[in-house]
């Protein structure tokens, strides 16, 4: 089995050579890297000269990080593609423990594994491995996949298509959803990625992946996924509503982010498992305290004496 790396980078020197070396360091060498440099003006080029004939470098304008991954998928020659994002790195057996899956599932489309916060030490992997399927049912409701740890069947990545260039956050996730719809997806229960969280703009983060969202569940909308299926859509604009709550919050938006949880509980009242939220009752515990917020005077207008 050919395995390709796809990893997209933009003005992420430093970073994406971190990232390269981990793919050289695995213990099932890969037989192709493809690195798509989409429009950077740092030191990317520089760094990567490190790797000389080790990587194929594709330079082009910037369009951003779905355009740069459609590029690298199209010029893949892999059996499968593994992609990898430039600020995040592998585990040195992540190959050598992911690749076997794939041929004792045959049917299986693509198959993500579990991350572990970077920098830092990832854990040993678990022994044995767990492969645990993921429904296009519980998709729908939340992402359960990382794109850094997706590896993935070339023939099914270009039969549903590309990641959507007009989603801004969210379009690794429309593209996990299409592939449910075509065949059998998974993960593994090993760490087998360092993930890096990467500062941004609270508030812009919760605009753009709000509406990157709401495009995704309108395309399942229109695509027939809900027809006949009442609860699934509840659920799944329910715990969208809760997502857009629990971003604006933390972006300290409280007025946005009770709107949202309100909607969330009239829409779907009943309780998630614990898989899909973060603490029991969270919806609940969220909007009580973004209500309180939303209510309490700021310091400067009770200084004024306009609350008592």
């Amino acid at each position: 089995m050919r395995v390709s790396v796809v990893i997209p980078t933009f003005n992420s020197g430093p970073l994406v050579a971190e990232a390269v070396a981990s793919v050289f360091a695995q213990t099932r060498p890969v037989d192709e890297v493809v690195i798509v440099d989409d429009g950077s003006t740092d030191d990317t080029g520089e760094r990567l000269a490190g790797f000389a004939d080790r990587v194929r470098v594709i330079r082009q304008p910037n369009g951003g990080v779905s355009v740069a991954r459609n590029r690298g998928v199209s010029e893949a020659t892999g059996d499968v593609i593994a992609f990898l994002d430039a600020d995040d790195v592998w585990h040195p057996r992540k190959l050598e423990l992911h690749l076997p899956e794939f041929d004792r599932r045959p049917e299986v489309g693509l198959i993500g594994t579990s991350i572990h916060p970077w920098p830092g030490t990832l854990p040993a992997p678990p022994v044995p491995l767990t492969y645990r399927p993921v429904s296009l049912e519980q998709l729908v409701i939340r992402n359960h996949l990382v794109t850094s740890t997706i590896i993935a069947r070339t023939a099914v990545l270009r039969e549903v298509g590309p990641f959507d260039p007009a989603l801004r956050g969210p379009e690794d996730y429309d593209l996990w959803l299409r592939v449910a719809q075509h065949a059998p997806i998974g993960n593994l229960n090993a760490a087998l990625t360092g993930y890096r969280m990467v500062e941004g703009s609270l508030s812009k983060n919760a605009e753009r992946m709000g509406a990157g969202m709401r495009a995704i569940l309108g395309k399942l909308e229109a695509g027939g996924v809900f027809r006949g299926r009442p609860l699934l859509r509840r659920k799944a604009w329910g715990h969208f509503d809760y997502s857009c709550g629990y971003m604006w919050a933390r972006a300290g938006e409280a007025g946005k982010a009770s709107s949202h949880l309100i909607r969330s509980l009239a829409g779907y009242p009943l309780p998630y498992p614990r898989s899909d939220v973060r603490l029991p009752f969270g919806r609940l515990r969220l909007l009580a305290t973004n209500l309180l917020k939303s209510v309490r005077p700021s310091p400067s207008r009770a200084q004024a004496g306009g609350v008592t």
